[in-house]
């Protein structure tokens, strides 16, 4: 112990460690009335360390270069020892650090942190976020899937709109005539060195101005102001280790929602992981809709709500400038919305709803009336802030208490109440806009599917009916055999003898002998990759899109299909259905129902093709050959996702484990904080 004392001054004595740590953590004095609003600061903080981790990690086996990105991605999913949980870490901790953010933002809009003194501390905070904002979407790009390649196509072609000096933008920001590998590998270089750096000296500038003039809190009150004769504040406590116990609680809170999501939902429904990309970029096909990832999406929803590009590009900006002249456009008296008028109250729901609202348009394909709601929205958006010098002024505030309160602010039941009103507020306009045209799977609803990982007998028939039955055209060239052999308990000499290709070894990937130059001129066009197409597509979409071709003598193959109108994909698995044909059939809605006579409620049975009768029978039967595709779409999903069940078992011990140290954390929180009042 002495030893270390002895080199701690040592070190002290040439670099002010203890001053340091006293001045921003043992001797740092924070209000101590924070509230569950202030962990979102410190969160922050925890996504960001996540972020540098992980990306580091990332980085040692990713290839910056259009030919090998992709398949690097992929390569860091299957065959690095546990590289899933650090691309999933990372891709989570993306869409993670913005939630924080925004509600860190919230935070001191509602209590006023932006206000004097404080406005530094407020433009070092709006400035990290447009650094976040140009890290993430260089980082989106870095995957090359397809979203990434034309959501990249999208948003640097804006700046296209830009008079006399827009298209040189663009040619310099893409380092090309068209984004391409060279695009990618700068990106690539932003993202790792140089807005980190830049992201990395906003946030000590944030923290450093933060501390010097001191922390708000939920009643707006200068603790600075009220001190004891020692000349401590009293209604503050040191930062360290209240605060700092404090804060470990809702970590290991954040920390149970994060992994839960990272090993059960990293897609989270196509919002964290797009589907679109795990389709790798092709420049030639165009997604059906082109939306940015979803922390974008309310300004991608302003710049599509004006019709004019430039135009659109402009307010877009805007949207995101005015927050800076924030401390300037409240003239308010007070500080918190706790103490602000009733109209300040209302006009901050509104607002939340209305930014909520947008985000939720920028990631639907656009109508006419969703349009309306987006440009009604985004003129709302702007009117909080012009408008605010106005109502901040003219409306009749609370005076504000001279201590801290212990107990104000609305309280459980009505929080609860105001979360309800945004929500409402949110869903209403959503509701009378939106509900989604068309069907799931084409011109019909999806089968019902659920994949099961652990049936491994389901796993080998369904990995012998593809290598027969798929691997004619197409490749899985990003899973190997030797892995799915282990995975599927399949002695190795036997995959190897009745699995593998008899040019292929154990050890490599699952490739077909086929040229892609030969296949584009035997079929029109190279068949596609199987690996991710359940991802991409989704399971239920491929399981019902094989059992539902039928005869169609207009075809070359003969066939069609309802999923997938006017494929030019034989039926590769005809021996085994046989050949269906159409036959009349109830017309379904686009809400799922049958459509039935208004007066006699009787089925409608217009459409041409509304069921299926057997032309030519085929070897199984329609139960057994639907337990065959079931198994094909089964081992597909697994291909896809191999770590699923691995993934999931990891994810249960560690959230028992977590649920465990929260239990103690908690106690020993409680234990420090029993004499605060």
């Amino acid at each position: 112990m002495k030893a270390l004392i002895a080199m701690r001054d040592w070190v002290d004595s040439r670099l002010p460690i203890v001053r340091a740590w006293n001045t921003h953590m043992a001797e740092y004095y924070a209000p101590k009335n924070f509230n569950f609003w202030y962990f979102f600061g410190v969160l922050s903080m925890i996504v960001l360390v996540i972020q540098l981790i992980s990306g580091v990690w990332l980085l040692m086996s990713f290839e910056g270069s259009s030919e090998r990105a992709f398949a690097s991605v992929e390569y860091i999913m299957r065959d690095v020892d546990y590289g899933w949980i650090i691309r999933y870490m990372h891709s989570t901790g993306a869409s993670a650090f913005f939630v924080v953010v925004y509600l860190h933002m919230f935070r001191g809009l509602i209590y006023g942190s932006y206000k004097p003194p404080r406005e530094l501390v407020w433009i070092f905070g709006m400035t990290i976020y447009v650094a976040l904002m140009a890290e993430a979407f260089l980082g989106y790009v870095l995957p090359w899937g397809q979203m990434s390649f034309w959501g990249a196509q999208v948003i640097i072609s804006l700046f296209g709109a830009i008079p006399v000096v827009g298209e040189d933008i663009v040619q310099w920001v893409r380092g090309d005539y068209l984004i391409s590998g060279i695009t990618l590998n700068r990106f690539m270089s932003l993202h790792v060195v140089a807005v980190p750096i830049v992201l990395l000296a906003l946030v000590v500038l944030h923290i450093l101005a933060l501390h010097e003039v001191g922390s708000n809190n939920p009643d707006g009150v200068e603790i600075k102001k009220n001190k004891d004769e020692n000349g401590i504040p009293k209604d503050g406590i040191p930062f360290h280790p209240f605060y700092t116990v404090h804060d470990i609680v809702p970590i290991v809170v954040f920390l149970f929602v994060f992994c839960f999501i990272m090993f059960f939902v990293p897609e989270m429904g196509g919002y964290f992981l797009e589907y679109a990309n795990f389709e790798i970029a092709n420049p030639l096909k165009t997604p059906e809709h082109i939306a940015p990832v979803w922390y974008f999406t309310p300004f991608y929803s302003m710049l599509r709500a004006v019709p004019d590009k430039f135009a659109g590009f402009l307010v877009m900006a805007a949207a995101i400038a005015i927050m800076f002249v924030l401390p300037w456009l409240d003239r308010s008296p007070v500080k918190s919305m706790r103490y602000k008028g009733t109209f300040s109250r209302i006009s901050v729901l509104v607002f939340a709803a209305v930014f909520i609202i947008l985000g939720v348009l920028g990631v639907k394909s656009p109508t006419p009336e969703r349009t309306f709601l987006a440009q009604v929205c985004t003129i709302l958006y702007f009117l909080f802030f012009l408008a605010m010098p106005i109502w901040t002024k003219m409306e009749t505030a609370k005076p504000e208490p001279a201590r801290v309160t212990m107990d104000g602010g609305m309280g459980f039941w009505k929080s609860l109440v105001a979360l309800f009103i945004v929500l409402f507020l949110c869903w209403a306009p959503l509701k009378a806009v939106g509900a989604e045209s068309g069907f799931d799977c084409g011109t019909i609803h999806c089968d019902e599917f659920d994949a099961d990982p652990g049936n491994k007998a389901s796993l080998q028939n369904g990995a012998k009916l593809f290598v027969n039955y798929c691997m004619g055209c197409h490749s899985a060239k990003y899973s190997r055999w030797g892995r799915v052999a282990t995975d599927l308990n399949i002695p190795v000499d036997l995959a190897q003898d009745n699995l593998v290709l008899a040019n292929q070894k154990i050890g490599s990937l699952m490739d077909i002998s086929m040229p892609a130059d030969k296949a584009k001129q035997w079929f029109g066009a190279a068949p596609p990759d199987l690996t991710l197409v359940t991802r991409a597509r989704q399971p239920e979409w491929v399981y019902t899109y094989l059992r539902h071709f039928y005869a169609d003598p207009s075809r070359a193959v003969g066939v069609n299909n309802k999923v997938f109108k006017d494929v030019g994909m034989p039926h590769a698995m005809l021996d085994l259905q046989g050949l269906q044909k159409c036959a009349p059939g109830p017309v379904l809605a686009a809400n799922g129902g049958i459509k039935r006579d208004p007066l006699t409620r009787e089925e409608i049975l217009e459409d041409d093709c509304g069921r299926y009768t057997i032309a030519e029978e085929g070897k199984l039967s329609p139960e057994e050959y639907d337990q065959a595709v079931f198994d094909l779409v089964n081992f597909m999903a697994y291909v896809a996702d191999p770590v699923a069940e691995d993934r999931k078992r990891i994810g249960t011990y560690v959230l028992l484990f977590l649920a465990f140290l929260f239990i103690w954390v908690w106690l020993l929180n409680r234990e420090y904080w029993k004499d605060i009042h």
